[in-house]
């Protein structure tokens, strides 16, 4: 009779060492599961200034679609290359939309910035056919990002004027360094440098069809 407040001790003791154990594996998987999670977006060139009041409208449209990706990037969280045949996807550092639609946005303020008669924004291919007068897809390649590296970036890109008119297309190529110590910043800063140069490039070869879509929409 003496030996039973023993054993429903020990039942006590071994069952509050197991609600312990049950507490402590939940507040270690709670630790491990409150790791902030940081959301980028391209910031890309700054936008065109306003035109003044009483300024002539832009003499021609562009519209920028949403790129295609490979599918090893179309995903909200960053992918950054660790080796030549290694990639990382980082569940910490995720973009705030999706990746198509911000480097459609950083290109199409890009070339908002060099070509100023141009009012330049992001849109989808045939969403209202003849609106926009010139039309860009852009197909991006490759994007690769290291933290303390940098950026290497190469587009396939195509822009038809619309009502018929003449298809350029070429392909560009950039690259930005990233601050060893600026992190995850300094890489998709790099990432909106590198666009930023894809955009001066698509102008470039853009001037020429724009120029006359331009003065032909003037004659009318």
């Amino acid at each position: 009779m003496k030996r039973a407040p023993d054993r429903g001790r020990g039942r006590a003791a071994a069952a509050a060492a197991g609600l312990l154990t049950v507490i402590a594996a939940a507040l270690v998987a709670g630790c491990v599961r409150t790791a902030a999670v940081h959301y980028y977006t391209l910031g890309g060139p700054p936008a065109p200034a306003a035109r003044p009041a009483g300024a002539p409208p832009a003499r021609y449209t562009i519209r920028v679609a949403p790129a295609s990706l490979p599918e090893s990037l179309d995903r909200p969280e960053m992918v950054l290359r660790v080796s030549t045949t290694e990639l990382g996807i980082d569940d910490d550092h995720r973009w705030a939309e999706p990746l198509r639609t911000g480097i459609a946005r950083a290109v199409a303020r890009g070339l908002g910035r060099e070509l100023p008669d141009a009012d330049a924004a992001l849109g989808a291919v045939g969403e209202a056919p003849g609106t926009p007068d010139v039309e860009v897809t852009l197909d991006v390649q490759s994007l690769d990002a290291r933290v303390g590296w940098g950026v290497a970036l190469d587009v396939l890109w195509a822009a038809r004027v619309t009502d018929g008119g003449a298809v350029r297309s070429g392909r560009a190529r950039a690259s930005a360094p990233a601050a060893r110590a600026g992190g995850h910043d300094a890489v998709v800063a790099a990432c909106s440098e590198a666009l930023a140069a894809v955009s001066r490039q698509i102008a470039g070869g853009l001037r020429g069809a724009v120029a006359a879509r331009g003065a032909q929409r003037e004659r009318r």
